[in-house]
């Protein structure tokens, strides 16, 4: 009789109301209780759909904040715009064909629920209606077709730039991802090296930046939302993408393809800058090293000290101007004072952080391959000095 009198009670039947108030009288303590019960399901279920409106509206302000560094719906440039638009063009043909579907399921939900007395009523019923079945087949096809072809044109266009830039300046640079940090490599007209620098790239506005992607060791994946989209950097192959910068600034990146313990904090930095201070940077990044003084000659020593089977700083980096320092292994020093970050941009240029690294470089990102050279106090102040005068 209990559930009996609960679930009629939620069917609005009439004739078991009935028999339920026989059950109060005869059982009022119990059947009381259990209303309660009824009441605060009732209100805890109003409460978690309450609770999940409001986690969906948090979920969706979140993502209509542009001025995050790594926005895709605030472009910079003509490939990450292109790539804006053709978001848009799906998801509003998503958005509508959800207003469709679940506008005409509320509507059939109100219009053909059970009312009060009819619970055993049949509806008519009906075997199929061709001209539905054409048209909800031929329809779904129609829209994968106008979201398909965009999409492969809009993919194929982020690997080389149309015939329609073919008067745009333009400049190639070599992307070599690295366990974890990026090298650039700025290709000259030739094709040939200019110069090397790692982890924040320098670009000039309204020039066509070709990127030819490899990896030295495992699959990367280089992006800079605001200017382009995603693409892989595979060890053995060669890929290829490009970009445009419209508007000056400091663009922040990301790899996007798990790499290994510190993928995380793999980033980058791309830095659009006019056609002057481009060609200013350029200059000094294809200068050597500046000479050492008094002040940072102990920090050179440093450097080049062979410490036993740790090795020296000098067998894994390259400073160009400094006799033996030629290591590919870890990024080029040659300008590493000018740079804004380090640690492939996980922490600023200055302060103390430089000496932090040095100090105990897995601590700082997990698994790096550079290892604890074991300097002491004195020398971490002196390296640090050296390597920050390297402007």
């Amino acid at each position: 009789m209990p559930i009996r009198c609960v679930s009629t009670l939620l069917r609005h039947d009439c004739s078991a109301l009935t028999l339920c108030c026989g059950d109060l009288h005869a059982n009022p303590g119990r059947s009381e209780a259990r209303l309660r019960g009824l009441n605060l399901i009732r209100l805890r279920s109003h409460r978690t759909f309450l609770a999940l409106v409001l986690l969906a509206v948090l979920v969706v302000a979140m993502g209509c904040d542009l001025s995050v560094g790594q926005s895709t719906l605030d472009p910079k440039g003509d490939v990450a715009e292109h790539q804006k638009n053709l978001f848009l063009f799906v998801f509003w043909i998503a958005v509508a064909i959800f207003v469709v579907m679940f506008g005409a399921l509320a509507y059939i939900l109100v219009r053909f629920r059970t009312k009060p007395g009819s619970e055993d009523m049949i509806p008519a019923q009906t075997h199929g209606n061709t001209t539905l079945e054409i048209g909800w087949t031929i329809l779904p096809a129609i829209l994968v077709i106008a979201i398909t072809i965009p999409t492969i044109r809009g993919i194929s266009g982020t690997y080389d730039p149309p015939a329609s830039y073919s008067a745009t300046p333009e400049m190639t640079v070599e992307v070599v991802g690295h366990q974890w940090w990026w090298e650039y490599k700025y290709l000259n007209a030739s094709g040939e090296v200019d110069f090397v620098t790692a982890n924040e790239m320098h670009i000039p506005l309204d020039t066509v930046i070709r990127l030819d992607l490899r990896s030295a060791d495992v699959i990367h994946s280089f992006s800079i939302p605001k200017l382009a989209g995603t693409r892989d950097a595979v060890p053995g192959r060669e890929n290829r993408s490009w970009f445009i910068a419209r508007e000056a600034g400091r663009y922040e990146g990301q790899c996007k393809e798990l790499c290994g313990l510190s993928h995380a904090l793999m980033r980058t930095i791309v830095f659009a800058e006019s056609q002057s201070e481009y060609a200013a940077w350029a200059d000094v990044q294809r200068s050597p090293a500046i000479a050492v003084s008094a002040e940072t000659q102990e920090g050179l020593d440093a450097f080049l000290e062979i410490r036993g089977s740790k090795g020296a700083c000098f067998v894994c980096h390259t400073i160009d101007g400094v006799e033996n320092a030629v290591g590919e292994v870890g990024p080029n020093l040659t300008h590493f004072g000018s740079r804004e970050t380090i640690g492939a941009n996980i922490m600023e240029q200055g302060g103390a952080n430089l000496g932090r690294w040095l100090r105990d470089p897995t601590a700082v990102k997990p698994g790096s391959i550079m290892p604890d050279m074991e300097l002491s106090e004195a020398e971490i102040t002196a390296v640090s000095a050296y390597l920050a005068s390297l402007q």
